[in-house]
């Protein structure tokens, strides 16, 4: 994570993702601000006239040529040269004072599913870690009496209860709001089902209940002992209904044709608020800085620019708002409004979007992204924007990591991008994040691999789905506390911290890959002797090949590093290049055993020939030359559509044969990357063949057979096999007389985050 190299930022390295920058970048034949038309198709063959004839990455293949041309990026931006002085320094809000600019986002945790007592420990947890500003996700509904669908009611909670949470913060020395929005309520649905998301369809009686609502809510946060209220009035919520041109269709005092007739609703929220509870308490707005369209994209005519939302934002102020948190204001994807760094995590698909479309960065939202560093810093250069208007301080979020990039981040404080970050992914993989920055400890934190399991996530076994927030599932993929803490029934032993060992043991971990690590880490954690053996020369399992695969946006190769050095950090022997049978094991003769061998290669049998091989998805790095320009991939789990992307950006022809429906495609991957990297994948060509499977392969012709019997030959120089990894844990019936374990894809094959719980889990137990 460290570099020798000196940073060399400057604010013209911030501007890199901006139209100006990416204008002079063109200029020097760097940036395309479109694809160049395709070259002609080859001669037909016979396998032409059926569709199956395509051209030769050569002779300009569509998806390669979007790869090269748009968006390019940047990945040398993550350099640490020790300095954090700028994002360690202090500032203010309102009448609160921090000795740092990371600021924990008012995003869902759930952790509220395990009880008012976990959701009450997460947050002290935070605050204990050395996070000084915490604004806690919306958990009370203030529109009463609706009900509303995510969280309960204002009135269902008791002052005691509340007070447990806020005393809980501010014991550990800490600051803590709360936000308010309307996602959920059945008010909201009750007024957009009128006609849709647009202030025209609220009565002037439902402005003033709202109003109401909102200080009646004020008064009981303010008694709650929270510090400081969060109004979102972003994305899809009421108030950004009432700021957008595009959904404020009113002719009265509260319509679009003036920047005031807009914020009136808001300020009027404000001035009674103030008047009611007193100005000491602040009021911070989450705002859009731009929008755009990203369903039909480019149609913006009636959206807000960043002009237009920098004059709301100097009115805000003028009402009294201590504090403005901008982010991104895509129209329909609501995920993205927050998680911009989806538009990055499809390889080869950069900028695409979960409709199928994909942006380019240097016109779209005005050229004003920094778009070039994997989204990381993807709004500092609007948030400067902002700054620069007004004189309250001014945060913005996405991927906000000084542990990712330190003189990136310490730069954008130094340069007044922005007066703080607003962090919720890496805080909550690692709560102890600021502590060990202030204690120069940045390689002990960590990582978020920004994987998207954490929010409104599916659950193996459910269908990929296109309609609305996904699952209801927040795990996180690094640590198995979130969404599974004191919820008995999803199998998690214990509270937060493993619990101490009862006695010694001499724990044996077979497979250093994240299952293995993970047992072996918690072994040691509860005070046990732990060795972890593995028959490569490094550990990681097949984390390394993920990050060649996926490439560098999931940090893959990044938290193998982390896990390795932990577990050196709490005394883990670890033995490499050491094959592991049975009889070794007996003769080590641990007290307890744990098998984290990974899971099994299936095989389809075909032996292919000179003009279609086949090999192993394990192969495909190292026998990169053997590939041809045509591939059948057999198998529809994530590293199946992995590997699609991974080698369309390459320019190859890929079709998938999956004995599943295509709504389990790339199962295993988290809900929210699959919405963004499927849909650009089907644009650019990739056929499914669903419910089917592969009867032959040779002579350069694949031939499919679906479910109806029908079998149709296509084009195919390679055959990958990708099937379903398969249990491998015979070994268990050899080691009888051991207290011996299975656990990730040696037991049950599915993905990272179910390997890493597995072996936590187990270690938590033993």
């Amino acid at each position: 994570m460290t570099s020798s190299r000196t940073p060399g930022i400057s604010r013209r390295n911030f501007l890199l993702g901006s139209g100006l920058a990416a204008a002079a970048a063109a200029g020097a034949g760097l940036v395309g601000c479109a694809p160049q038309a395709p070259a002609a198709a080859p001669g037909a063959d016979d396998l032409a006239a059926t569709g199956e004839g395509a051209a030769t990455a050569g002779e300009g293949n569509v998806y390669v040529s979007i790869a090269e041309q748009l968006n390019p990026q940047d990945y040398d931006y993550r350099q640490n040269s020790g300095d954090l002085s700028q994002v360690l320094s202090p500032w203010k809000l309102g009448n609160m004072e921090f000795s740092n600019r990371i600021v924990k986002s008012a995003a869902g945790s759930n952790y509220e599913n395990g009880g008012w007592d976990a959701f009450v420990e997460y947050y002290r947890r935070l605050a204990a870690g050395g996070t000084e500003m915490i604004w806690v996700e919306n958990f009370a509904h203030i529109f009463l009496p609706y009900k509303n669908a995510i969280n309960a009611n204002i009135d269902e909670f008791t002052d005691e209860q509340v007070r447990q949470l806020t005393d809980a913060i501010h014991a550990e020395g800490a600051k803590c709001g709360t936000q308010t929005d309307i996602m959920g309520s059945a008010f909201y649905k009750e007024v957009s089902a009128r006609g849709g998301h647009d202030a025209q369809y609220f009565t002037l009686e439902e402005i003033d209940y709202m109003v109401d609502s909102y200080v009646a809510a004020a008064k009981k946060f303010k008694a709650w002992g929270f510090d400081a209220w969060e109004l979102n009035c972003a994305g899809n919520n009421q108030t950004q209904w009432f700021f957008s041109k595009s959904r404020n269709h009113r002719d009265d005092e509260y319509g679009s044709q003036t920047f005031e007739n807009r914020v009136r609703f808001i300020s009027r929220v404000i001035d009674a608020v103030h008047e009611e509870v007193g100005e000491d308490f602040p009021i911070q707005v989450l705002m859009d800085a731009i929008n755009e369209s990203d369903q039909l994209i480019g149609e913006n005519a009636e959206f807000n620019t960043v002009e237009d939302n920098i004059e709301i934002a100097k009115l805000l102020e003028k009402a009294g708002v201590a504090s403005l948190h901008m982010r991104l204001g895509p129209q329909e994807q609501h995920a993205t409004q927050f998680l911009g760094d989806l538009y990055f995590d499809t390889r080869g698909g950069i900028g695409s979007t979960s409709f199928g479309g994909q942006f380019d960065f240097t016109r779209h939202f005005q050229g004003k992204l920094v778009a070039n560093h994997d989204g990381c810093g993807l709004m500092l250069n609007l948030s400067k924007m902002f700054k620069d208007a007004v004189s309250i301080p001014v945060g913005t979020v996405t991927y906000l990591d000084p542990a990712h990039a330190p003189d990136f981040m310490n730069q954008a404080i130094a340069d007044g991008m922005c007066d703080f970050m607003m962090m919720n992914r890496p805080l909550t993989v690692d709560p102890q994040y600021v502590n060990k920055l202030k204690e120069g400890k940045i390689d002990e934190i960590r990582p978020c691999t920004r994987c998207c399991h954490c929010w409104n996530d599916t659950v193996k076994g459910d269908p990929y789905s296109t309609e609305g927030f996904g699952g209801s599932c927040y795990c996180c993929r690094l640590d198995p506390i979130r969404d599974n803490v004191g919820q008995e029934e999803k199998g998690m032993p214990g509270w937060f911290d493993p619990p101490a060992g009862e006695g010694s043991k001499n724990v044996m971990v077979v497979g250093a890959g994240p299952a293995g690590m993970e047992a072996a880490r918690i072994a040691a954690e509860r005070g046990y002797t732990v060795t972890l053996y593995d028959k490569k020369s490094s550990t990681g399992g097949m984390l390394s090949f993920a990050a060649a695969i996926k490439g560098p946006h999931q940090n893959l190769e990044d938290y193998s590093v982390w896990s390795r050095a932990d577990l050196e950090l709490k005394g883990v022997n670890i033995v490499t290049d050491t094959e592991v049978d049975a009889a070794f094991i007996k003769e080590q003769a641990p007290d307890v055993a744990i098998l984290a061998l990974g899971g099994a290669r299936d095989s389809l049998g075909l032996e292919g020939d000179g003009e279609t091989n086949v090999i192993s998805i394990d192969d495909i790095v190292n026998a990169a030359d053997t590939i041809g320009q045509n591939v059948t991939i057999v198998g529809g789990n994530m590293q199946a559509t992995d590997v699609a992307a991974y080698l369309m950006e390459q320019g190859k022809n890929v079709t998938i044969v999956t004995p599943e429906n295509a709504n389990m495609l790339a199962k295993g991957q988290s809900i929210w990357c699959k919405r963004f990297a499927l849909p650009i994948l089907y644009a650019h060509g990739m056929k499914v063949w669903q419910e089917s499977e592969l009867v032959s392969a040779a002579g350069g012709v694949a031939t499919v057979k679906t479910a109806t019997g029908t079998e149709t030959p296509y084009a195919c120089d390679t055959v990958i096999e990708a099937m379903d990894m398969l249990p491998n844990k015979a070994m268990l019936d050899e080691l009888s007389g051991i207290e011996a374990y299975a656990v990730g894809d040696c037991d049950d094959p599915y993905n990272i985050e179910y390997a890493i719980r597995a072996g936590n889990f187990c270690a938590r137990a033993i």
